[in-house]
């Protein structure tokens, strides 16, 4: 009976117990799968559905890269963290989500930053220079498009579109067309790649710690493999102010040519290779790898004659407008920045029937540079191909409500074109004041706006500014913005 009744309760049971644990089941595989749905969007375990879920809707022609990391732990070595950032106060990441972290610190260690400063990603950049003008800029985009909920493929696409110039106006690392001719003789201590006489001569003012001289280095090692004898380089120093490891690498590279010209260019292709890494530590490191006797490099590196080599250059640079670098002077004439391969080989083709003219004629080999020189001097300057014909006289550029400090009645007016967030024109604030003590009384600056479309907060201070200039503080105002121009 009891067995009856324990047939009966239990068949009598079973659907109970069915209706009972079945949405308990249901609710639990639900549960799991949206909890591995979830766990997949925060990094946590998921395979290539987390990888699809970080990775985003990238837009078309948007390099990708191979790899989406779930934690900063499986970032490859040498790469910048998010801990690396944290005393830096343009950047702050403390309201995104662990995951939203690394996707960001990803997307900031895939991308260089095309500041114009040399330091590599834009991860690197932020850390070395809190204050550069572009990549705490680019930082703070990609951390906003994360806590949108964007992925890896829409951060990096938003990257590369605002690092893109646009409207025809030129990034800062665009190439100059070819300027003038000029009479250029080098030192007997530069040094020189290749043959000591050829029909052309490129003389090159270069700073080692300038990016765009490292951009120009492949394409002059490919000139001087196609043209052979009868092209050589000759190297003059141009450090500039502003790199604060230019000075110790071109005074390196002088006392590395006391060992030898073949070690001195070893050093020169070991610098640049590194080039965001130019301490005298570093350095002398480098020197030893060449092969150079480091004792007698660091005391021929501390000779004051080895300073004084490299301030003659200088001084030869300046005096040829060589005040950017790279700056060549092809048999003198003159050819600026980092511009491709064609660019240098119309001169040097024109420069090549010239050479073969002159020796025809009876001209030596050893004098055609000698002879170019002097005759590119008097020449006027060659007009670039499709570049529009330069404007004849002085152009009447009226200064309508522009901001204007100096006497009116001032012999000298000055407008300069400009924008607050380029880097390049804040260096260009000091020589103005400079101008302005020089001068005083006698020139009066005029401020127009030319906000680049690529810069995103230029408009904005442009319009700051202006309206400083309504109470009488435009240049108060002025000074403050290019002063803080990360901020």
């Amino acid at each position: 009976m009891a067995q009856n009744d324990s047939s009966s309760s239990s068949s009598s049971r079973g659907p109970t117990w069915i209706a009972t644990i079945w949405p308990l089941l249901t609710g639990l595989a639900i549960g799991f799968l949206v909890g591995k749905e979830v766990g997949a969007r925060q990094g946590g375990p998921g395979g290539e559905t987390a990888a699809a879920v970080v990775a985003g809707k990238a837009p078309a022609g948007t390099k990708m890269p191979a790899k989406i990391y779930k934690s900063e732990s499986e970032f490859p070595a040498g790469w910048t963290k998010s801990a690396d950032l944290a005393t830096v106060n343009t950047v702050s990441m403390t309201d995104l989500t662990p995951a939203q972290k690394v996707t960001v610190m990803q997307a900031l260690n895939e991308r260089d930053c095309e500041c114009g400063c040399g330091m590599g990603k834009i991860a690197g950049c932020i850390k070395k220079d809190p204050n550069c003008p572009r990549s705490p800029n680019l930082a703070r985009a990609a951390i906003d498009l994360a806590k949108q909920g964007k992925g890896m493929g829409e951060i990096l696409a938003a990257i590369d579109d605002k690092q893109k110039p646009s409207g025809g106006s030129p990034s800062p690392s665009a190439a100059a067309p070819e300027g003038g001719s000029k009479k250029v003789v080098p030192f007997a201590h530069d040094l020189r790649r290749g043959a000591p006489a050829t029909k052309v001569t490129i003389v090159e003012f270069s700073d080692f710690q300038c990016p765009f001289c490292k951009r120009s280095e492949p394409t002059v090692k490919g000139l001087l493999d196609k043209y052979g004898k009868d092209v050589a380089l000759v190297w003059m120093n141009q450090p500039l102010p502003f790199h604060d490891h230019a000075m110790d690498a071109a005074t390196a590279f002088q006392a590395a040519s006391r060992q030898g010209q073949d070690k001195a260019w070893k050093l020169h292709d070991k610098m640049y290779e590194n080039n965001t890494a130019l301490t005298r530590a570093d350095i002398e490191k480098y020197a030893g790898e060449v092969g150079l006797n480091t004792s007698k490099f660091k005391k021929d590196w501390d000779d004051p004659k080895i300073k004084d080599e490299v301030a003659q250059d200088q001084k030869a640079g300046t005096a040829a407008g060589a005040n950017g670098t790279p700056t060549f002077f092809i048999n003198g004439r003159e050819v600026v920045g980092a511009q491709p391969a064609d660019a240098f080989e119309k001169v040097i083709d024109d420069e090549i029937k010239k050479a073969d003219d002159l020796i025809k004629k009876g001209t030596p080999l050893k004098d055609v540079y000698k002879k170019r020189i002097e005759e590119a001097a008097l020449a006027p300057p060659p007009s670039a191909p499709s570049a529009p014909a330069a404007p004849e006289g002085k152009q009447n550029i009226k200064l309508g409500d522009a901001p204007v400090k100096g006497p009116a009645g001032a012999k000298v007016t000055m407008v300069a074109f400009s924008d607050f967030q380029c880097p390049f024109c804040s260096r260009a604030v000091p020589v103005m004041k400079q101008i302005e003590d020089e001068y005083k009384g006698k020139v009066k600056i005029a401020f127009k706006q030319l906000p680049l479309p690529f810069h995103d907060k230029a408009h904005l201070a442009a319009e700051a500014a202006l309206a400083a200039n309504e109470q009488g503080k435009f240049w108060q105002m002025h000074d403050k913005l290019f002063a803080n121009q990360q901020g």
